[in-house]
């Protein structure tokens, strides 16, 4: 299954810390495999959000497999394997294994479980779009062989690949701001991807006057397809010093006079609301 994590609000509406946080919460929770991407450069990336692995990335950065890892690695042996002899197109080249080349390009966030594409530096912003856009499908049809479930963190800047990953994805996660007006601005202007997408409230204050039930009523959002992230500067720090694993391990089953008791919690709930939609999964009950 493809889910694409996506906003329409420009810089802090969430999209690559919450996709971290559910993304592994739900391996810790699940048993299936996933695998996260992203379709651009930014400054937040999710090569930092996970600097746990940084001593195994440099260890491969610092020998040949570096340039085995990557999406340059994928876009560059996804390009060479659609020409064959006399340049005709093909599919695949006969030297080009597009699930061997995932393997090969991944890095394994937690055993087994999830692993994670980075992105590089060694083209620029402008070449490396175009290229993924002439790539994406293949880039996600691979994705979906080698795991159960592909996270995209996925840009809203115009970013030539996006409008065809909202377009193939199973399932949108639409991650917006305590904001009416923004949220509206959504219902105004994506309708056609409404069916398939659920919700998430970043920063959630709970004291707001814009509170879950006033959304949910007054966007017409039905309960079991909108969840929230609360604001925790616990968390916040962890993405910032790319320390979200260990922060989520060893909070995960904290008790309730834990400060980060109500994020965990939301978390956890949000992870259930996506899971829901992804074949043959069936959460556990959510937290109370």
């Amino acid at each position: 299954m493809k889910i694409a994590f996506w906003g329409i609000a420009k810089g802090s509406s969430g999209v690559t810390s919450n996709l971290a946080c559910i993304s592994i919460a739900s391996a810790m929770e699940y048993s299936y495999r996933s695998i996260l991407i992203e379709n651009h450069y930014q400054k937040n990336k999710l090569s930092n959000i996970l600097m746990y692995q940084r001593s195994h990335y440099i260890e491969r950065e610092e020998n040949y497999q570096f340039k085995h890892i990557g999406m340059d690695y994928i876009i560059n042996q996804f390009n060479a394997g659609k020409y064959a002899k006399d340049n005709i197109i093909q599919p695949w080249g006969t030297d080009s294994d597009p699930l061997e080349v995932i393997k090969e390009a991944s890095l394994e966030i937690l055993d087994n479980t999830l692993y994670y594409i980075p992105v590089s530096y060694h083209i620029n912003q402008e070449t490396f779009d175009y290229n993924l856009y002439g790539n994406i499908k293949d880039i996600m049809d691979a994705t979906e062989e080698f795991a159960d479930i592909t996270y995209i963190d996925t840009s809203n800047q115009n970013n030539l690949s996006s409008k065809i990953i909202l377009e193939e994805v199973d399932l949108v996660v639409v991650n917006l701001k305590q904001n009416s007006s923004i949220i509206q601005y959504f219902f105004d202007n994506y309708s056609s991807i409404l069916d398939k997408s659920v919700f998430l409230i970043s920063n959630y204050n709970k004291n707001s006057s814009l509170n879950l039930d006033k959304i949910s009523k007054t966007h017409s959002i039905s309960k079991p397809n909108i969840a929230v992230i609360p604001y925790n500067i616990e968390y916040q720090e962890a993405v910032s010093q790319g320390t979200v694993i260990e922060f989520l391990s060893r909070n995960y089953d904290c008790k309730r006079k834990s400060p980060n008791y109500d994020f965990i919690r939301d978390v956890k709930k949000a992870a259930s609301m996506i899971m829901k939609h992804v074949t043959n999964i069936n959460p556990k009950e959510e937290c109370s």
